[in-house]
C-alpha cells in the first residue's frame, strides 16, 4: 500500500494506522476501498514519505533515482570532511538532502527551503523521523534562508519543458534552475563554504552547457569549481521530445563549488 500505490480495501490494514492516515488526509477513496497518495522509500538507511506513484495531488513530492545518486554524491563528498555548522539545502523536496548531510556531519542547523508547501510538510516529517533537528522554510531559492550557511546542498530540477515545479529545469534546456540556485550560493557562501550540487547536464554539439555557466559563475564570485559527470547518460526517454533536437544526452553530474 505505502511501497506501490496499490488499493486497498478498508480494514485491510491495522485500523490505527488507517484512521492515522484518514486523519491526515492521506488517503484517496476508490471503488471498493482506498488508495494512499503517500509513498515510503527507504534511502540511506531511513526512511522517507513522498507522494505515490500516479499521484493527482496538487504539489507532487517526488524522490525518485536522482535522489539515490543525490545522497550517494553528499556521501562521497561529505565521509571525513570538517562538518558544517549550518546546512542549507535549496529545493528540498522530501529533504532527502538536508537530512543526509545533517547525519553525516551533525550540523547545528539544519534548514529546508522550497515552494511547495506539501514538501515542507513532509520534509518536516522526514526530518523528525531520521532524528534531525531541521526547520522547513518556504523559500524560492536562497532568497528567505540562512545567509550564513556554510554548506549548501541542492538537486534542482533539470527536464527541459516538463511543466512540472518538481521536474521543469527552466530556459531551454533545462539548466536555468541549476545555474540560478548555483550563483545566489556562490554570491552569499562564507570563505571556506561549500555547495554540493547534483542534477543533469544537457550535452549539446558536444559540449556541456551546465558545466559552461558555472564556470562563468565561479569566476565571477571568486569560488574554485570542481565538477564530474556520475552517470553519463540518464533519461534517454527524453531525448525523443522536439525540445531535445539537439541534445546527445543527459548526464548525471556532481558539482563541488568552495568560496575562495
Amino acid at each position: 500500500m505505502l511501497g506501490w500505490g496499490l488499493p486497498f480495501p478498508s480494514g485491510a490494514i491495522d485500523g490505527e494506522i488507517e484512521a492515522l492516515l484518514a486523519e491526515a488526509g492521506a488517503l484517496r477513496e476508490e471503488e471498493g476501498g482506498y488508495r494512499s497518495t503517500l509513498r515510503v522509500s527507504r534511502l540511506a538507511g531511513t526512511l522517507f514519505l513522498h507522494s505515490a506513484l500516479g499521484s493527482r495531488e496538487p504539489g507532487k513530492v517526488f524522490l525518485g533515482p536522482d535522489s539515490y545518486r543525490f545522497a550517494e554524491f553528499l556521501r562521497v563528498e561529505l565521509t571525513g570532511k570538517a562538518a558544517a555548522r549550518k546546512v542549507v539545502e535549496i529545493g528540498a523536496g522530501a529533504g532527502v538532502g538536508g537530512v543526509v548531510a545533517a547525519r553525516l556531519g551533525g550540523a547545528e542547523l539544519v534548514q529546508l527551503g522550497d515552494v511547495n508547501e506539501c514538501a515542507l510538510r513532509l520534509a518536516r516529517i522526514n526530518a523528525a523521523h531520521a532524528g534531525v533537528t531541521a526547520a522547513a522554510v518556504r523559500s524560492d531559492g536562497l532568497s528567505d534562508l540562512d545567509p550564513d550557511a556554510d554548506l549548501v546542498v541542492a538537486n534542482p530540477p533539470f527536464i527541459a519543458a516538463s511543466g512540472l515545479t518538481h521536474s521543469d529545469g527552466g530556459d531551454r534546456h533545462g539548466t536555468a534552475i541549476a545555474l540560478r540556485w548555483a550563483d545566489e550560493a556562490m554570491s552569499r557562501l562564507p570563505p571556506g563554504g561549500r555547495l554540493l550540487l547534483y542534477t543533469g547536464a544537457p550535452m549539446v554539439e558536444g559540449t556541456d552547457i551546465l558545466l559552461a555557466g558555472l564556470r562563468r559563475h565561479a569566476r565571477e564570485r571568486a569560488c574554485r569549481l570542481g565538477y564530474r559527470e556520475l552517470d553519463p547518460d540518464i533519461f534517454a526517454s527524453e531525448l525523443r521530445r522536439e525540445v531535445y533536437a539537439d541534445v546527445e544526452r543527459i548526464a548525471a553530474v556532481g558539482a563541488v563549488v568552495e568560496k575562495l
